[in-house]
């Protein structure tokens, strides 16, 4: 019989692992999907309205998750009135505890994406995800001043090594933008689209480590919080997108001979079912973004973005043949990126091993005192 108990734990064991192995999959193809069909959405196709296109997902996502969330507390005893008011009451009551976090994640949140959309304007998508791989060293940072965390000599390195890749690349980019009018115009749109990258990046690291503190010690669990954030994020983007891209917008898909002048120009029909599979993929990744977060950490969570911008890169590669112009000095800026990005995952993993391992050393030192 004594050995039915760890056999249980070893099997749990496993099927945890099985999950987060499958969760973490999951968060590497929905986001590399969702970066994919927003650059072709945004460029290519030539629906040029980033934050509109954000606010159209935020919308979805709200009426999407409203029956599954709202519901989620209803229970089949107590009849649909009862059981309603209380889910409902129960939603109110959190809300009103972490009403000061919440928005603070959404309006981080919106700024993340919008300018994150915005640099896919004026930036290649690969480019775009090498400024995006440093957002460990903006979480590292945070955890110096915030928490008083310093990393490890190798953690370090491997900071060092991904800033210095990052600075290469951009610095190698900005070389190769050519002579003359057209190259500084070029180079001008760049600088803006690195700007636009650089700010989503410092946005979302903050993003993650509220997001982790929320889901850690009260327990918010990630479909919960993805819905109480989605309203914050669209009522803090509809009036910027109203304002900046509507008119726009509407001037644009009025006049019939656009697609001569932009040949892949997608309107109609083909455009809504482009956006709403936009809006799927979107409700889906920010779930599953937080449900990462909530399982491990917000810095572990960064640590999968090597495995996302590999991804990336080489699918921009395959599909809008991106990435056939970069230069010698931006391929080895990214390799040095992601060569310490691999670096800092494997301390970051080394630390919590031997974490885990103490603690288990204590645990065991007092079952035997106890006895």
């Amino acid at each position: 019989r004594t050995p039915l108990p760890a056999a249980r734990r070893v099997m749990a064991a496993v099927a945890e692992t099985a999950r987060l192995a499958a969760t973490i999959v999951l968060y590497v193809a929905l986001n590399s999907s969702l970066n994919l069909l927003n650059r072709y959405t945004l460029g290519h196709a030539g629906f040029r309205y980033p934050v509109l296109l954000t606010c159209a997902h935020l919308a979805f996502q709200t009426l999407a998750l409203a029956p599954v969330v709202l519901g989620g507390g209803a229970s089949p005893k107590g009849g649909k009135a009862s059981s309603w008011s209380n889910a409902l009451a129960s939603h109110e009551e959190t809300v009103m505890k972490h009403w000061r976090g919440i928005a603070a994640i959404g309006v981080l949140m919106a700024a993340n994406v919008a300018l994150n959309n915005a640099s896919l304007l004026h930036l290649q998508i690969s480019y775009n995800q090498v400024i995006r791989a440093s957002t460990p060293v903006v979480c590292a940072a945070c955890a110096v001043f915030v928490e008083g965390v310093v990393p490890k000599p190798s953690e370090a390195l491997g900071l060092v090594l991904v800033t210095a890749g990052v600075m290469s690349t951009v610095g190698a980019s900005s070389g190769a933008g050519g002579g003359g009018d057209a190259g500084s115009q070029k180079t001008g749109h760049e600088t803006l689209g690195v700007a636009f990258a650089a700010s989503a990046t410092l946005a979302n690291a903050l993003l993650m480590t509220l997001s982790g503190k929320l889901m850690g010690g009260d327990r918010i669990d990630a479909l919960k919080l993805t819905f109480y954030v989605s309203p914050v994020v669209l009522l803090a983007l509809l009036p910027v997108g109203m304002h900046a891209e509507w008119d726009s917008m509407t001037e644009k898909y009025a006049i019939a001979s656009v697609s001569a002048t932009e040949p892949d120009f997608v309107a109609g029909e083909p455009l809504t079912r482009l956006i709403l599979l936009g809006c799927v993929i979107a409700v889906c990744y920010n779930w599953v973004h937080n449900k990462i977060i909530s399982v491990t950490s917000a810095t572990t969570t960064t640590v999968l973005g090597n495995v996302k911008v590999v991804t990336i890169m080489l699918s921009s590669r395959m599909l809008f043949g991106e990435t056939k112009d970069w230069t010698l000095g931006m391929v080895a800026g990214a390799g040095v990126a992601l060569f310490g990005f691999a670096l800092y995952s494997a301390a970051k993993l080394r630390t919590k091993l031997e974490k885990e391992k103490a603690e288990d050393a204590r645990g065991g030192a007092t079952q035997r005192g106890g006895r």
